[in-house]
């Protein structure tokens, strides 16, 4: 299924590829997309899901456009920040009680230019905490973004605020 979501993804026939994704299990399409975007690294895999989410959104085709800007698409310029709309979005569809979804946007505070501030990585953290006590991830992260704030870094929207005071 790979390599036909591949040709079809490439020469735009996005309801042929509408089909495959109606007509499968989503995780076994979900994988079988994100393999044939890495293949390609095409921005065509990225319209096809904003087309579909203009159809019917969804969690899950949102955390499908998040793996696919933070694998396959990563190297494109503002991907992360886009993955943040995706993860972001994801989040609110399912009322913030997903791990899974605030995992998403905690990720986002571990690449090389985190997308999320110290504080919001902590506020995140501390929901997934709230659903599963035992996150190490979670953990770990919040023990980053409290240390980060005590050792006064200075969130940029901060600096805007106390301006303005």
């Amino acid at each position: 299924m790979k390599e036909q979501i591949e040709v079809l993804i490439l020469n735009g026939e996005f309801k042929r590829v509408r089909q495959l994704m109606t007509d499968h299990d989503f995780l076994e399409f979900e994988e079988a997309f994100i393999g044939a975007a890495q293949n390609t690294e095409s921005v065509m895999f990225y319209t096809f899901i904003v087309e579909v989410i203009k159809e019917h959104e969804s969690a899950e085709l949102h955390d499908l456009a998040f793996l696919l800007l933070v694998y396959p698409l990563s190297d494109v310029t503002d991907a992360f920040k886009a993955a943040y709309y995706h993860a972001e979005r994801s989040a609110e569809l399912t009322e913030y009680k997903e791990v899974k979804n605030l995992l998403q946007l905690l990720f986002l505070y571990t690449v090389p230019e985190p997308v999320l501030t110290d504080r919001q990585a902590y506020q995140v953290a501390k929901e997934i905490l709230k659903l599963d006590p035992h996150n190490k991830i979670a953990r770990d992260l919040m023990k980053k973004a409290v240390k980060n704030m005590d050792a006064g870094v200075v969130d940029i929207n901060d600096l805007g605020r106390s301006r303005n005071a």
